[in-house]
């Protein structure tokens, strides 16, 4: 596919989109506190982080709407079908499977994967800059959380790449703390920040990308990397995974 199409749609309608503005409403503090606390982590100063978390988490929000096309695959699909055929005045119907191609589109989704990669990557770098202790602990970490992550993550037709909410900000959460503590514990302050780097990316690879391949075999009309907006696992995990960290770090 030569060019990128941009699709935009909210990816949720009416009720469902009424209760995502409330628990939107709710959550938006918690956002952009957890983003603040690994801003302020890297040497941002607390005013800052908090400007900067804020306007993150904000414009994840609205930028779920925003779906980009990156890629374009045909697939084919089997579908039952039955002949009918009468013999001796009896009718009998006899399965047969046609087949029909199918275009898929794999879209990253601006709000739920996006942005919250490119702020992962930053991250990642910067902590690669100051600390160079930390790449270690921080490919460890991603490797280890995506090949979990994957492990407990499902393909469900008609809805997509199933994960306990829950599993994966805290497998990120632990699994950073471990490296970071054995691999660079002068540095066990950023833990957080390594979690969320881990947290994002990991669910990244582990849920959505090593799952790719079967999610085309559906062969839905969209597959839709980080689809549910701030609410995706992807976009979910990294900012649970600061909590959880910051927790853990404190015990």
């Amino acid at each position: 596919m030569g060019t990128v199409k941009v699709l935009i749609y909210w990816p949720f309608t009416r009720m469902r989109g009424i209760v995502y503005f409330i628990l939107s409403a709710i959550t938006l503090p918690v956002y952009m506190l957890n983003l603040a606390t690994v801003l302020s982590l890297i040497g941002i100063s607390s005013y800052y982080s908090i400007i900067i978390g804020l306007l993150i988490t904000v414009i994840s929000l609205l930028a779920s709407a925003v779906h980009l096309v990156i890629y374009e695959v045909n697939s084919m699909v089997y579908i039952p079908t039955f002949t009918s055929i009468t013999f001796f005045g009896m009718t009998f119907r006899i399965p047969t499977i046609s087949t029909q191609s199918r275009r898929t589109m794999i879209s990253l989704n601006a709000g739920g994967a996006l942005i919250p990669v490119a702020v992962s990557i930053a991250l990642a770098y910067l902590l690669c800059i100051n600390y160079s202790r930390l790449i270690a602990p921080i490919v460890i970490s991603v490797t280890l959380t995506a090949l979990m992550v994957n492990r407990v993550s499902r393909v469900v037709p008609a809805i997509g790449i199933v994960t306990p909410a829950i599993v994966p900000p805290i497998l990120a959460a632990f699994i950073s703390y471990m490296a970071v503590a054995f691999m660079a514990n002068p540095y066990i302050f950023v833990t957080p920040v390594v979690a969320y780097v881990t947290g994002v990316l990991g669910t990244l690879i582990g849920a959505d990308l090593l799952n790719l391949r079967k999610v085309i075999n559906i062969a839905p009309v969209i597959a839709d990397i980080g689809g549910a907006g701030t609410f995706d696992g992807i976009f979910f995990t990294g900012v649970l995974a600061v909590f959880y960290a910051s927790l853990v770090s404190t015990l």
